[in-house]
């Protein structure tokens, strides 16, 4: 199999290829660098506002549970395919680390609040008297349901971000160990490559198969967090909690990461190659976009019961909003 890139074209930018072991040596590929760039510095700082928005309001009700668990085992098996089609820079596997842990500890967060409010919450219905616990059984019910469905879908977090954890780990340890464990022809060919040089894909075929149905199955959980979101803000009519810069961040981000993907292709065969990490980008564009017309959707909504509020005394009905 011979070397996925050796940089041996004379206008290659070393700096380039030494930092970032990547091979850039033509206009386009330059640009699809430099979106890159622009791609990973978007998805560094994509969760922090949701993270802020969590800490002003000590409550994370507008996430969906369920969004949240299939961003972190999207990631997760993000971070396996990365490692095992061994196409992927250095940086993006970093970055893809980088991923799984900001995940961790956005669940962790959204636990720790939800959790408190549940805990709260049964507080007060202690602290009730016999007659208003009666008179509330309807409501309380469907808040039981509630809670236990969170405490189900919390368990089911925490059952994921550790199979997510050890699945991290491992496929990095593969990663470390496969050269060393590899054919002697294999350790040839590979340092017979300076180590200045691009990284050399010595991963067997099979494996970076593997990597490519990984990568499929990431774009399943990124698609299908997505959807968990978008029905719950449609059952709500409210897209109150959500921090929608992350998605405007998230957007940016894929869309760059996408057409980065597209300049670095040299061929048919790598584009088809890369159809797991394009159709993640910008499937969960479209459904960011669809976030982003819900939010204005319902906005507009409510600035339009609340005009009709003002001008009618009586009470509003489905049909009036």
């Amino acid at each position: 199999m011979p070397p996925s890139c050796t940089c041996v074209h004379p206008d290659a930018l070393p700096w380039i290829r030494d930092v970032f072991k990547e091979c850039v040596s033509t206009s386009t590929e330059l640009l699809g660098f430099y979106l890159a760039l622009i791609s990973l510095a978007c998805w560094i700082s994509a969760q922090w506002p949701q993270f802020v928005a969590h800490f002003r309001a000590r409550r994370a009700r507008g996430l969906s549970p369920w969004f949240l668990i299939q961003w972190l085992a999207g990631d997760a098996f993000n971070l396996i395919g990365c490692i095992a089609t061994g196409d992927q820079t250095p940086t993006q596997a970093y970055t893809a680390v980088y991923f799984v842990c900001s995940d961790v500890a956005l669940l962790a967060q959204y636990s720790w609040y939800e959790g408190a409010s549940d805990d709260a919450s049964a507080s007060a219905d202690t602290g009730a008297s016999e007659d208003e616990r009666d008179g509330e059984d309807e409501i309380r019910t469907p808040l039981a349901g509630r809670r236990r469905s969170s405490r189900a879908g919390l368990g089911a977090l925490g059952a994921v971000a550790a199979v997510a954890a050890v699945a991290a780990v491992a496929a990095v340890e593969f990663s470390v160990t496969r050269a060393a464990s590899g054919s002697g022809a294999l350790r040839a060919v590979a340092s017979a490559v300076p180590v200045s040089d691009c990284a050399y894909n010595d991963n067997p075929p099979w494996v970076q198969n593997f990597g490519r149905f990984v990568g499929y199955l990431a774009m399943m959980f990124y698609l299908g967090g997505r959807a968990a979101q978008i029905v719950k803000n449609s059952r709500r009519r409210s897209v109150e909690g959500l921090s929608l810069t992350m998605f405007a961040l998230a957007i940016c981000a894929n869309v760059t990461y996408g057409l980065s993907i597209i300049c670095a292709s040299h061929s048919k065969e790598n584009m088809i190659r890369s159809l797991p990490w394009l159709g993640g980008s910008f499937g969960t564009v479209a459904c960011d976009i669809a976030i982003l017309a819900q939010s204005v959707a319902f906005g507009r909504r409510n600035t339009r019961a609340l005009a009709l509020n003002d001008g009618d005394d009586g009470d509003l009905t489905d049909d009036d909003i």
